[in-house]
């Protein structure tokens, strides 16, 4: 079975971690306690987790396949695993590859998108963030919709650690959903993520705007890079100062506004981001704004 977040923190990192994949099918077995729609019924429970666990192997030795242990080290680094990355191991796949993975197995049910985002391995947890993002963009019925944005930020977000599967799901997903239903964007952007104590959660916060950005809408993208003004991460000036930017691309007159209102005030980072699809000459002028 996939480790989880929990059980990876107590277990040495200095593996190789293309041996660590190779997992028995009894370590793969999932627990029933994990499978709240499991029915009581031994030989249905049966059935299903003999289901998950041969779905399980299957996605693990494929991931596997693709793995480079000269890869794996290049995006150890990359992704910072001994700072904000969490001891995150990583076997090293291609992001195409894991796509490609994704896209061939169709769409996985919730009860293996359940397994996989607990995952110690950070392409397990890509897998999973990639599949339920296909799911959500293939799918016009508004019951699905729901249930998927659900399944996202009630079950999915803790393995969503990492700034490439929020910068890859948070828009898709939470943005996509929230845009036209004002009753419960304000619970869920500014009353759980954007004052949660989750770097994590703060990004989906700022990154999940820009899909309101594609629809002209820049309210709440405003309201939140004024709040994450005083945020102390670096990880959430440069999500903010890039979501600025992809603002500005579309109304850059809101942009000048918000940087001649705040320039002085934004962290560096965050207002170098938001200024690079200005001249050189407007950059000069805010940089130096900026450092009174």
């Amino acid at each position: 079975m996939v480790e989880t977040r929990n059980s990876r923190l107590k277990r040495k990192h200095d593996q190789d971690p293309t041996k660590a994949l190779k997992r028995t099918a009894v370590e793969l077995a999932p627990k029933l306690t994990k499978h709240e729609h499991l029915t009581s019924n031994d030989s249905n429970a049966s059935e299903e987790l003999k289901s998950i666990e041969i779905g399980l192997s299957e996605i693990h030795a494929k991931l596997l396949s693709k793995a480079s242990k000269q890869k794996a080290t290049f995006l150890t680094k990359y992704f910072r695993v001994e700072e904000y990355g969490e001891g995150d191991i990583l076997i090293g796949v291609k992001v195409p590859d894991v796509r490609s993975l994704s896209n061939g197995l169709g769409f996985l049910p919730y009860s293996i998108l359940k397994e996989l985002i607990q995952s110690k391995y950070h392409e397990e947890r890509q897998l999973a963030v990639i599949n339920v993002v296909t799911k959500f963009k293939n799918t016009q019925d508004p019951v699905e919709l729901t249930e998927i944005f659900k399944f996202y930020v009630e079950q999915m977000r803790e393995g969503v650690n990492n700034w490439d599967l929020v910068d890859s799901s948070a828009s898709q997903i939470v943005g996509a959903f929230l845009k036209d239903k004002s009753d419960i964007k304000r619970l869920w952007l500014y009353d759980k993520l954007a004052v949660s104590e989750r770097i994590w959660d703060r990004r989906i916060a700022i990154v999940s705007t820009q899909c309101f950005i594609k629809n002209g809408k820049y309210d709440d993208t405003l309201k939140l890079a004024e709040i994450f003004l005083n945020d102390a991460e670096d990880l959430i000036h440069k999500a903010t100062g890039w979501t600025l930017r992809e603002m500005g691309k579309k109304s850059k007159s809101t942009l000048v506004k918000f940087l001649n209102q705040h320039a002085q005030r934004m962290p560096r980072v965050m207002l170098r981001y938001s200024l690079e699809k200005f001249s050189e000459e407007e950059r000069r002028k805010y940089m130096i704004i900026g450092k009174k």
